[in-house]
């Protein structure tokens, strides 16, 4: 009887150490990002009114981090700035866009995205002012809101296919698949 144990325990070890590295879960990559932004905003006065419309200019930075010992020759950051339309405050994607990259072992490198540019001019009232007959006449008009102000960011890191890193600047935003 204890021969027959030892047998199965020994058929069990062989069994694991042959079938083992097959049934185990690939080895992860170690891939990592850090995103920066870099912005410009530009205010104009508007006539008549004392509002400013915007226009924001951004573009995405994104330093890569590889820790594995192996290059990695297939990577894919996928990208995209949002914005909220000023008429509606509604959630919109400005641009997006996709970086292949190619990262040493045990070094980082840098991509960058396109530069968006981004336009707005808020709710407003404009002023004017007439002279008629000696009398000054004042009239005013509101004006909608128009185009766009920015949100934030998502950035999504992919080795083969495999998603390795996500992040954004609001919880929210994630880049769709």
């Amino acid at each position: 009887m204890k021969n027959k144990v030892n047998w199965t325990w020994g058929a069990a070890l062989a069994w694991s150490m042959l079938c083992g590295s097959v049934l185990a879960e690939p080895v992860a990559r170690h891939i990592t990002a850090k995103v920066e932004v870099e912005n410009t905003t530009d205010y104009k006065n508007i006539a008549g009114s004392t509002a400013r419309s915007k226009e924001q200019t951004r573009q995405l930075n994104v330093t890569l981090d590889n820790r594995d010992k192996q290059a990695a020759n297939d990577v894919v950051v996928k990208w995209a700035i949002y914005a909220h339309k000023m008429e509606t405050n509604k959630l919109v994607t400005v641009k997006e866009g996709t970086v292949k990259a190619k990262i040493e072992a045990l070094s980082t490198t840098s991509v960058k995205g396109e530069k968006v540019i981004i336009k707005g001019t808020p709710k407003h009232t404009v002023v004017t002012r007439k002279t008629t007959n000696g009398k000054a006449q004042n009239s005013s008009k509101n004006e909608a809101a128009t185009g766009e102000e920015y949100y934030g960011y998502a950035v999504a890191v992919y080795a083969g296919g495999v998603l390795l890193d996500e992040t954004s600047s609001h919880p929210s935003l994630k880049i769709e698949k």
